[in-house]
């Protein structure tokens, strides 16, 4: 047997996870407490085990499904070898109820070293009932492995080699992976795999393995984070409803323009004023678009929690303007010479060793910042906090409280330890009002690249920060056919809008994945937003909380998006943007307010 038609051995991460709407409550440990709800396979982990089938049959290789979990855990691994695994490992013991990604990372590390000639560990892009997309970078990095993704194809090219097409914010990218390798997988890249409880084997071969058997993992008990509370949602908007078609669409016209003249949005905090040299404990921003709007309200961010512990801000970029970066709130300036995450991360990790540990450790929410910090964050021994949707600091004790959405109820987490880690959704971030700028130290930071990973072509598709620099955002949902999306052009000239999409609608490509809005996308504050066909779930209303006001339009009266907007008029679409379009106003939405 050649080499290139050597077989692969895989091992495939999955989760078990209540249903996505379930709403999970805090035990007497202060744990989320799941012993009462259903239990499924995570939907994303579904299109990880098809990968790994995939990719098994095609190189004659084997597949181990692994997961961590109770004993009823197992059944995720019946499931996963009805649709091809050949066989499982089962990570379980009671010490590790209530752990958290870095401690489960570590575990499931653990139990991959007992495989010999690991080629690939496949994990989802994330779970629902956390979405912390951090697992895949964690446990790469305690193997020393690259990693890539999330994927939206796999194929192997060459003995040791992969190519993939990697979904990502700004676009897509083609990469030559190294094996061995992590890759996490995109979501809706490829059917879900599943099979019915009557299919699954009875006798399947699962391996159960305990902490004792796992010598490298530590207990629950060890996690760096933790969950101080949960609470339901609730919205703060009063929906006025108009129910009578496009005939309503004077009243409607009117409605917004009373909204929008109203009173003027606040100016954002200002960025505090530093008149001495840096001192005290640093809170770091890593960012790798340092003149994007998501940047100057990272960077923001970093500096009011610096303020408040007497701290100083650290910003870390590629091709920085430290002019620029003062005015946001940056002290110091880390001028990356490469921004592959891998070796970026190990060489933050190396800066901490000889300027000290950061108090904190800001990111954004997009693939690359999720990386990065999951590595630093390994690197350290820090709590990860993940796509936080609002940030707060608690007097006593001091700590960073986090809030992030966890199935039907928001979580308020915080971080243990010296370094606290935190990604940040930053459309949720009040944008700072900039303060004189001056020049700042910088240092440079020698970043090497990442020969595990190597980008072979680009396809950049968007302009990523063009929804969070604007004022008048339409949102289309699975109500609005692809093809009809140039029946919006005029309207959207008219109003100077950009253009935002449900996940259903970037999974099917027909916009690009950075349009996504919601828990798995992004998050904006325009002006005004208009839903276009959106039911109105959960997921992504959390992208459009910080909206000056929310418009829907939907001809179902009992769409969930009624009862959280501001303004609603059932209606179909097309009639109610045929007669906006021709009724034009006196004035643009754009031009009732001053821009951002």
């Amino acid at each position: 047997m050649t080499d290139q038609a050597r077989p692969l051995r895989i091992a495939v991460l999955i989760k078990q996870v209540p249903p996505y709407e379930s709403s999970p409550t805090l035990d007497a440990r202060g744990r989320l407490d799941r012993t009462a709800l259903p239990t499924e396979m995570n939907a994303w982990c579904r299109r990880a085990v098809t990968r790994a089938v995939e990719l098994a049959r095609a190189t004659r290789g084997h597949v181990t499904a692994v997961t961590m979990g109770p004993p009823g855990a197992v059944d995720v691994l019946h499931e996963a070898i009805a649709c091809g695994a050949d066989d499982a490992i089962h990570v379980s013991d009671p010490a590790l109820a209530g752990a958290d990604c870095l401690i489960t990372a570590q575990a499931l590390a653990a139990a991959l070293r007992t495989l010999s000639s690991l080629d690939v560990v496949i994990t989802g892009r994330s779970s629902t009932d956390g979405a912390t997309s951090a697992l895949g970078p964690m446990v790469a990095t305690l193997l020393d492995l690259p990693y890539a993704g999330p994927v939206l194809t796999l194929h192997r090219t060459g003995p040791h080699t992969l190519h993939s097409l990697l979904q990502q914010d700004e676009g897509e990218s083609e990469v030559e992976i190294r094996l061995p390798a992590v890759i996490s997988v995109a979501e809706r890249s490829c059917p879900a795999a599943k099979a019915a409880p009557h299919i699954w084997p009875l006798t399947a071969p699962v391996t159960t393995l305990d902490l004792k058997a796992l010598p490298d993992a530590r207990r629950a008990s060890e996690s760096p984070t933790h969950v101080l509370a949960t609470r339901a949602t609730t919205t703060t908007r009063h929906p006025v409803l108009l129910d009578g078609g496009a005939e309503q669409i004077d009243l409607l016209l009117d409605l917004i323009t009373e909204h929008l003249a109203g009173p003027a949005d606040e100016a954002g905090p200002p960025v505090p004023n530093r008149t001495r040299a840096p001192a005290g404990p640093a809170v770091l921003a890593v960012t790798a678009d340092p003149s994007s709007t998501s940047a100057r309200a990272l960077v923001g961010e970093a500096a009011r929690i610096a303020a408040h512990i007497g701290g100083h801000t650290v910003v870390a970029a590629p091709s920085a303007d430290p002019v620029e970066l003062a005015a946001w709130g940056a002290d110091l300036v880390l001028a990356l010479t490469g921004r592959d995450p891998r070796p970026l991360a190990h060489a933050l990790t190396e800066w901490t060793r000889h300027a000290g540990p950061p108090w904190a450790v800001l990111g954004g929410s997009t693939s690359w910042d999720r990386e990065v910090l999951a590595r630093l964050g390994t690197h350290l021994g820090a709590g990860l906090m993940s796509d936080l949707t609002a940030l707060r600091i608690e007097p006593a004790p001091l700590q960073l409280v986090g809030t992030k959405p966890a199935g039907s109820v928001l979580a308020d987490i915080t971080a243990r330890g010296r370094v606290r880690i935190a990604t940040l959704h930053t459309g949720s971030l009040p944008l700072p009002t900039a303060r004189p700028s001056r020049s700042l130290p910088v240092r440079v930071l020698d970043i090497n690249t990442d020969a595990g990973v190597r980008t072979t072509r680009t396809h950049p598709v968007d302009d990523h920060d063009a929804l969070e620099r604007a004022a008048v955002v339409i949102g289309v949902g699975a109500g609005v056919p692809a093809d009809a999306y140039r029946e919006l052009d005029d309207l959207r000239r008219q109003w100077g809008a950009e253009l935002a999409a449900t996940r259903k609608v970037t999974d099917k490509g027909a916009l690009a994945h950075g349009r996504q809005l919601g828990v798995t996308g992004r998050s904006i504050a325009p002006r005004l937003y208009v839903a276009l066909g959106i039911s109105g779930s959960r997921d992504h209303l959390v992208g459009v909380e910080r909206a000056r006001t929310v418009v829907a339009i939907n001809h179902d009266p009992d769409a969930l998006i009624f009862r959280h907007c501001d303004i609603g008029l059932v209606a179909d679409w097309r009639d109610a943007v045929r007669a906006l379009t021709a009724r034009g106003m006196s004035r643009p939405p754009h031009e009732l307010f001053a821009p951002r």
